[in-house]
């Protein structure tokens, strides 16, 4: 499992990224588990969790103010993202992939959890970097459209996407200056045993990912 230095400074925050072989503990996985009731669909939709076990259907981002339920994203090659106010008082998780940010669910949830303040601290994990992620010239062509203004930084060579550096240039933009990148790239990024580090849709794992999870402990 990995861990944010930033996040680490807030109390009463847990939280973690999992790896393909340190994955987070059980108190940081969904209170969900293998029930159907959350989905992630690649959409823009925050859902506010107040309870365990709660319907939250389909939503790419979740939030909570309620201490000892814990919210998580599972993440291939996508972004996942951990906020938190630095008071630990409200905990977020998000899933960003490309039609997530493309479609702004990071301003979305920004502008919902009113974190445009300077009170939040964010952390984004693992993610498949530019040079591993490559696409259609269209798709490529429309964020260099879609982000006119920064159309080097979130394109930065021909047909390849940085989901990481437009994460961090939404949650700029939206406000949020304390920013942690975490981990590598889940594509390439090798352990000291040569073994891939992450598990990655794009290199071929299916059928398996990473979770991201955050909780506010009990008082």
């Amino acid at each position: 499992m990995i861990t944010s230095a930033l996040l680490a400074t807030i109390p009463g925050i847990h939280h973690g990224f999992g790896t393909a072989l340190g994955l987070v503990p059980p108190a940081l996985q969904p209170h969900w588990g293998e029930r159907p009731d959350k989905r992630q669909v690649h959409g823009t939709r925050l859902a506010h969790v107040t309870a365990p076990h709660q319907r939250v259907g389909e939503a790419d981002a979740f939030y909570t103010a309620q201490p000892h339920i814990p919210v998580s994203v599972i993440t291939a090659d996508c972004v996942p993202l951990l906020l938190a106010r630095r008071d630990g008082r409200r905990v977020a998780a998000v899933h960003a992939g490309w039609r997530g940010l493309y479609d702004g669910i990071i301003p979305q949830v920004l502008a919902q959890l009113e974190a445009g303040r300077g009170d939040w601290v964010a952390a984004i994990g693992p993610t498949i970097c530019a040079a591993c992620y490559e696409v259609s010239e269209a798709l490529a062509q429309q964020f260099s459209e879609r982000f006119p203004a920064h159309a080097d930084t979130v394109v930065p060579s021909h047909r390849h996407l940085d989901l990481r550096a437009l994460a961090r240039l939404q949650l700029t933009q939206g406000g949020v200056r304390a920013i942690d990148d975490v981990g590598g790239c889940t594509c390439c990024t090798r352990g000291g045993d040569g073994q891939y580090l992450y598990r990655s849709y794009r290199r071929g794992d299916r059928n398996s990912q990473q979770h991201a999870g955050i909780l506010i402990s009990p008082q």
